[in-house]
């Protein structure tokens, strides 16, 4: 009867993980999030994937309303309305936004464009200063759940294996 239950545990521990690597695998290669400094900043994230085999620079900007926020490209010139309020850096797979003076008039989308190949590649978030969450390791904790219950759940799997 116990080596029943164990074997059902297995299966269903089996059965998530196989779902949760198919679901994090289906996934676009760009994952965006944001947040609100204790300053009232917008902090944004841009996760990606890196290109294989590409000899190309890597090079990251945002746009809000057709409006060029800020660009690692330094040809690249931000709107009028972003110059001197914007910073922009990639770190390893992460392109960073910091944008000071972020007003809270209305809900916006902004938009990560990254571009390791011929052309870039993009995703979005709408962004509403009244619902952003403060900047803090939650925050981050929140925004990589999936892998996180991932590795829960093969715990279970593997004490059962041993």
């Amino acid at each position: 009867m116990q080596m029943c239950s164990v074997v059902r545990m297995m299966c269903y521990t089996a059965f998530a993980t196989l779902f949760l690597l198919g679901v994090a695998t289906g996934q676009t290669s760009l994952q965006i999030s944001s947040c609100l400094t204790k300053n009232q900043n917008l902090e944004m994230s841009c996760k990606f994937t890196p290109a294989s085999g590409s000899s190309l620079q890597k090079t990251c900007y945002y746009m809000t309303e057709n409006q060029l926020i800020a660009s690692t490209n330094s040809s690249s010139i931000p709107d009028s309305n972003f110059k001197n309020r914007a910073n922009i850096s990639i770190v390893d797979n992460t392109c960073k936004l910091s944008l000071t003076g972020f007003s809270a008039d209305k809900p916006k989308n902004y938009t990560c464009f990254i571009k390791q190949t011929a052309s870039p590649v993009s995703v979005y978030a709408t962004v509403d200063k009244s619902t952003l969450q403060t900047c803090s390791a939650w925050c981050v904790v929140q925004h990589s759940g999936a892998a996180l219950l991932l590795a829960i759940l093969t715990f279970p799997l593997l004490s059962e294996l041993l």
